[in-house]
């Protein structure tokens, strides 16, 4: 990390606070972080997920590298964290290791479902400068993990995780590892143990509260511990917890980019309704103080509920726990 990163992500704070508190139009420096969608593909079909139970409106498939490239040169310089994943399996793209370097001093993320740690793989993830790994481990046992990961192998990423541990103790990557933990009704009783194989694998372990696409599954959903539900049950109906009312840092601090080059305002955005500028066409700059942009920051600080994907969304929620 440089100190252009840090002073640019300060000055992403600052302008913020600024512009919720007193009104005044300050446009933000370049975003601390990006998302950049390397994949809008997936090997499951999770009933949940857009992608998974074929509800992505978008055309799926992988983004071009020179595309890539284009937004890794951009953006190299402010960006303090690219996050290289957003609908899809980013570990399925053809040329994802050669993508993966070109982020390398922005400090990259990626986020897999486990299904591709063999023994090569684990050894160019270890080396590859990556910061973390974030796998989906939903469950202890092939019954519950299949219940969310539909065509999932529960057995398959276990074993993966591990080899990767070991390949990262091995060789002294600094590269660390996170299980993440999709908490619902089906798998709540294996939490405890899930979090001891993170431990013993040397991983950091969240869990993070599931999203239903439809109000109507909720309750099929929910765990039975509602501290840790996104949802709360109002006149017999559920409905999404919300605390924030207006402003949101996330349309200062990130945006996401997509496969086939859109700029959408955050990960909220799976069907990309919302699109800014196309980096095809624009340079990111460009796009990020369009006057589109402009205007959607602009609804976002007066009324969160002038924006469709912002008026249930979720961020100022607790959504991730540790135990």
């Amino acid at each position: 990390m440089t100190t252009s990163q840090l002073l640019n992500a300060s000055y992403s704070l600052f302008t913020y606070a600024v512009r919720r508190s007193s009104g005044i139009p300050f446009d933000p420096p370049l975003p601390p972080a990006i998302s950049v969608e390397l994949s809008s593909v997936c090997n499951l079909a999770c009933p949940e997920c857009m992608t998974g139970a074929a509800l992505t409106e978008r055309k799926s498939d992988f983004i071009d590298f020179d595309l890539a490239a284009k937004i890794a040169a951009e953006l190299s310089g402010a960006t303090l964290s690219a996050w290289l994943y957003f609908q899809g399996e980013p570990m399925l793209h053809p040329r994802f290791f050669d993508i993966l370097a070109l982020f390398r001093r922005m400090n990259p993320v990626i986020s897999t479902n486990g299904h591709f740690l063999d023994h090569d793989s684990c050894a160019r993830l270890a080396a590859s400068g990556l910061k973390k790994i974030i796998i989906s481990y939903d469950g202890v046992t092939p019954a519950s993990y299949s219940a969310y990961r539909t065509g999932g192998d529960q057995a398959k990423v276990t074993e993966g995780i591990r080899l990767l541990a070991e390949t990262i103790k091995g060789t002294k990557s600094s590269l660390t590892m996170e299980l993440q933990f999709l908490k619902g009704r089906h798998n709540e009783a294996e939490a405890a143990e899930a979090a001891q194989f993170a431990k013993s694998v040397s991983a950091t372990f969240r869990i993070k509260s599931i999203q239903v696409l439809e109000n109507d599954r909720i309750a099929e959903w929910m765990p039975a511990h509602k501290g840790k539900s996104r949802y709360t049950k109002r006149n017999g109906k559920y409905e999404a917890v919300r605390k924030v009312k207006r402003g949101c840092f996330r349309m200062w601090r990130g945006a996401v980019i997509t496969t086939d080059g859109d700029v959408v305002p955050c990960c909220y955005d799976k069907n990309g309704k919302h699109i800014m500028g196309n980096i095809n066409d624009k340079s990111f700059s460009e796009i990020w103080n369009g006057p589109e942009y402009r205007k959607f920051r602009s609804n976002v600080i007066r009324s969160r509920s002038s924006e469709e994907i912002c008026s249930d969304c979720p961020q100022g929620s607790r959504l991730f726990f540790s135990k």
